[in-house]
């Protein structure tokens, strides 16, 4: 089931940090060049990065790691401000241009999230929360922890994420070109976030740079569209302009006392239930609100059939405080309630001064929350959901596995920073500060994460029991009982959590423009070529697989079953399984829809 579920064993941590200390994770050393890297630095400096990726890691071994050419910056706002802060990396060439490489075995890309864990103690709340969104048959980045140096001083326990960006194994979604510019050309793809203004410019912190005006547009409902494909200085007026009415068409179907009916036509159902149903379980005080992202793909005809590109929600970012990780007045998700029905009030954004009314959930999706169509798809979702991918069990099969990777990293880490037992947040004084900077420690601040616990394995099991009280406390509200195990433990595509990208090296190498070889938009699918389709009395079933294809109610009985080739299958809904909820498989895994 992926890397987590493996069990790595390392040598027994010294008493401090030697040169000769063996780790083990993968190690990352990034060297500046003795050039400061803090908030401040707005654009990225240029920088070296050794990775080193066996099964165990020598520091002493740093020279023989893998050496790359990288720009390097602090990212976030809020989190920019913390003494362990994230940053974001380029991979460049030797012309300084992005290069395309693969970190720790996942798909090649040039941009990547070193994330560091700080509010978080548990250092699990962001792989766990992408890791629930591909249960659910939908990308989310895939994540590897490893620790780091900077200036040759240890900068504790990081995670590798993949930067939401367009491409095949991340937002699938096409290339749009300077020249589509009209036509069904004109309609995808493009991935937004609704966020805060500063999110595209400037550096961490608040350093914002131009305004909305720099990054994006308002809606008319006054929503900040922060463009990320493509960004604001390389779309086009008429790409943007459209964009545009779409949403604003779409927010019309919700003004003026009308109720939103033919939502449908302007949004992906199915992923407008996975993305609320996955931000309401995790409990995230961020949903909907910012880092909220989302894609649309391009309008296509193929053999005579039109499929119209809808807004699809996803894929989730930033889950620091999720979780019940609120430290800041029950910020993050403390209590019992819907956080789509506290975020379309006033917004958290507006409470905290940074935005004011843009930063609220939008309102076609509240109206959408407020329907009993949808309400029906939310309840039949969450059952199959929990029924299998999102059993009790699943997720503490994944907390067992990561919490037995993690304990040497988090004893080392926590040396490092020892704010177990702690507020933590932002200004925090830093025990080893960064080199080359004249950065000052402590001052005004924010604590944001929990004081949970005073051990790192405490933390673990808080995450897990808060996670279990959330999920519970959703079964009621959505009339649902968890069966005693569960029906299916994976989805069916494996390429969410491990890509086999190696066997694509050739048709990936074929130019864009070359269209018999483009990459098709998978229309909110994970992949194009697995998935099945409810019309009426029958089913439609395509997979480049093959194999059982299976009807399994939510008692886990089998009401059909048969064999399926490669391509396009279509059957009636067999009588056994008329007016019953199942869960389609696939060769014994979840078929998404």
């Amino acid at each position: 089931m992926g890397y987590w579920a493996k069990i790595i064993s390392g040598t027994a941590l010294l008493a401090s940090f030697s040169f000769a200390q063996t780790y083990d994770l993968p190690i990352i050393f990034v060297d500046t060049k003795q050039k400061c890297l803090d908030k401040n630095v707005t654009e990225k400096i240029p920088a070296t990065m050794r990775v080193l990726d066996g099964k165990t890691n020598n520091v002493a071994d740093s020279a023989k790691g893998t050496l790359y050419d990288i720009g390097i910056k602090v990212r976030g706002q809020s989190s920019a401000m913390f003494p362990k802060p994230g940053y974001s990396v380029e991979v460049r060439d030797d012309k300084g241009e992005g290069m395309d490489v693969s970190m720790f075995g996942l798909p090649p890309a040039d941009d990547w999230v070193l994330h560091g864990p700080y509010v978080d103690k548990s250092m699990l709340r962001n792989a766990l929360a992408y890791w629930l969104f591909r249960q659910a048959g939908r990308y989310a980045p895939r994540t590897k922890h490893f620790d780091l140096y900077i200036n040759g001083v240890y900068r504790g326990v990081y995670v590798m994420v993949e930067k939401i960006k367009r491409g095949k194994y991340r937002v699938n979604v096409s290339k749009l070109k300077e020249t589509d510019i009209a036509g069904d050309s004109l309609t995808g793809g493009y991935i937004w976030a609704f966020d805060k203004v500063g999110t595209n410019t400037g550096g961490g912190g608040s350093n914002n740079q131009g305004g909305i005006q720099a990054e994006g547009f308002n809606t008319s409902d006054g929503l900040n569209v922060i463009l990320h494909y493509p960004k604001k200085a390389n779309i086009q007026k008429e790409q943007e302009e459209y964009l545009k009415k779409y949403l604003n068409d779409l927010e019309a179907l919700f003004k003026n006392g009308k109720n939103g009916d033919g939502f449908d036509k302007y949004v992906d159902l199915g992923s407008a239930v996975d993305y609320v149903l996955h931000q309401e379980i995790t409990n995230n005080g961020d949903s909907y609100w910012c880092s909220f992202f989302l894609h649309k793909p391009k309008d296509k005809t193929k053999n005579g059939v039109f499929t119209e590109g809808k807004v699809t929600l996803g894929p989730p970012w930033d889950f620091n405080l999720a979780m019940s990780n609120g430290g800041m007045m029950g910020f993050g998700g403390s209590g019992n309630s819907w956080q789509i029905e506290s975020s379309s009030k006033s917004g958290n954004g507006g409470m905290w001064g940074m935005g004011g009314g843009s930063l609220i959930a939008p309102k076609w999706l509240t109206g959408m929350w407020k329907r009993s169509d949808y309400q029906s798809e939310l309840k039949k979702r969450w059952a199959e959901l929990r029924s299998g991918v999102w059993h009790t069990k699943v997720m503490d099969a994944y907390l067992d596995s990561m919490k037995t990777y993690l304990t040497k990293a988090a004893e080392r880490n926590f040396k490092r920073w020892p704010n177990l037992g702690k507020n933590s947040g932002q200004n925090d004084p830093d025990p080893e500060p960064m080199k080359y900077c004249n950065s000052s420690s402590g001052g005004m601040g924010m604590g944001m994460g929990g004081n949970n616990a005073d051990t790192w394995e405490g933390e673990v099991e808080h995450l897990r029991k808060k996670m279990k009280e959330r999920m519970q406390w959703m079964d009621q509200q959505l009339g649902f009982t968890e069966p005693s195990s569960p029906i299916v433990t994976q989805p069916v595509d494996p390429s969410i959590h491990e890509p086999d990208w190696e066997n694509d090296k050739k048709k990936d190498s074929i130019p864009d423009n070359n269209p018999p070889q483009d990459i098709a938009d998978n229309f909110s699918r994970l992949s194009p070529t697995n998935y099945f389709d409810v019309n009426g009395d029958m089913l439609e079933i395509q997979t480049s697989l093959g194999g059982t294809f299976a009807l399994i109610d939510l008692n886990g009985t089998v009401l059909y079953k048969t064999r399926i080739k490669k391509g396009l299958t279509t059957m009636k809904i067999p009588g056994k399984a008329k007016n019953t909820h199942w869960i389609a498989t696939l060769n014994g895994k979840m078929l998404g829809r």
